[in-house]
């Protein structure tokens, strides 16, 4: 195993791996912490440490590299280290620290590398909040990504917080995503979701969805984004994908991988339908002073947009266009 030397005084050792490609390494602490060490130009800087409880970022350590056959390579790094002995976690950070060097210059400046710790501290402090939504509307807001088009140009038009008031938006087209696990197609509305504002159109895209064992047809959250990333090449789009999922489920990103809903059924059952049509109440009934309202839905009988019946027309819209073909 290669070697990665910290520093002539301390003497500090790691094995390391050298990245495919790349002049950078991936190693391991004596207490068994992922180490990133990222080759950085000599540009100089005054870039600070970063020190948090689970992440630590130094910039400008001189380092040596030594090879099988003993050749030492002395140069500046920048070291990440994950301070976590959660497996879970420490896949996440691998998963997500590869993908910002893809977005790196080849021998990134120190200020590249401290834009790109901004989103990775974004990201883990994220893990470290409560949900702020379950993962079942999670998993389906995911599939309807995966069962799109155009996956790339839906992802950009994902919310940048799961508290938004819709799901997806792009100009004056909008999709909220309802997912139930019931027989009925019933949805809890807030008033403001269903009168959007004046020039706006509206899809609300409908999802049985039901928990499943991974072994009878079962789909994780992972494996929703693994599949949506074999067909987006944009690296940009990828972290984006991540970030909403760390930042809607917290401190749950352990059920990412381990709980399981039922794919096939999930894709059968998707529909959209044009918010005009869903039964709702007008904000004109609603007297002043009364705030928060909300009510539920009975989507049956209302007409799925790519129904024959459909009058609603998706011709101009990149969103509606990336989601589906009528």
């Amino acid at each position: 195993m290669k070697a990665l030397r910290e520093g002539q005084s301390e003497r500090r050792e790691f094995p390391v791996i050298p990245l495919e490609g790349m002049l950078h390494k991936v190693g391991v602490s004596v207490e068994g912490y992922p180490k990133f060490f990222i080759y950085t130009n000599d540009t100089a800087s005054s870039t600070k440490n970063t020190t948090l409880e689970i992440l630590s970022v130094e910039y400008n350590l001189s380092c040596t590299f030594v090879d099988d056959n003993a050749a030492e390579t002395p140069h500046l790094y920048t070291v990440i280290t994950l301070r976590s002995l959660d497996m879970t976690l420490q896949s996440e950070f691998i998963d997500i620290v590869l993908m910002m060097l893809q977005r790196l210059s080849e021998i990134p400046s120190k200020r590249e590398i401290a834009i790109e710790v901004e989103n990775l501290i974004s990201i883990f402090s994220a893990m470290s909040c409560p949900p702020r939504k379950q993962i079942q509307g999670l998993w389906a807001e995911l599939l309807v990504i995966e069962r799109s088009l155009v996956p790339e140009a839906v992802i950009n038009a994902w919310h940048e917080s799961p508290t938004s008031k819709y799901d997806f938006t792009l100009g004056r087209d909008k999709v909220e995503v309802k997912s139930t696990s019931g027989e009925e197609r019933k949805h809890h509305f807030s008033l403001d979701q269903l009168n959007p504002s004046r020039n706006s159109r509206l899809l609300i895209a409908s999802i049985i969805v039901r928990e499943s064992g991974h072994g009878n047809g079962g789909m994780s959250v992972r494996e929703l984004y693994d599949k949506i990333c074999t067909r987006v090449t944009s690296i940009d789009a990828r972290m984006h994908l991540y970030q909403v999922i760390a930042e809607t489920i917290g401190t749950d990103m352990h059920k990412m991988e381990n709980v399981f809903f039922d794919y096939v059924e999930a894709s059968d059952t998707l529909r959209f339908y044009d918010a005009n049509e869903v039964p709702g109440i007008s904000k004109n009934g609603i007297m002043q002073g009364v705030s928060s309202v909300g009510f539920n839905s009975d989507l049956t009988g209302v007409v799925d947009v790519l129904s024959p019946e459909s009058t609603f027309s998706v011709a101009d819209s990149p969103l509606f266009n990336s989601l589906f073909k009528k």
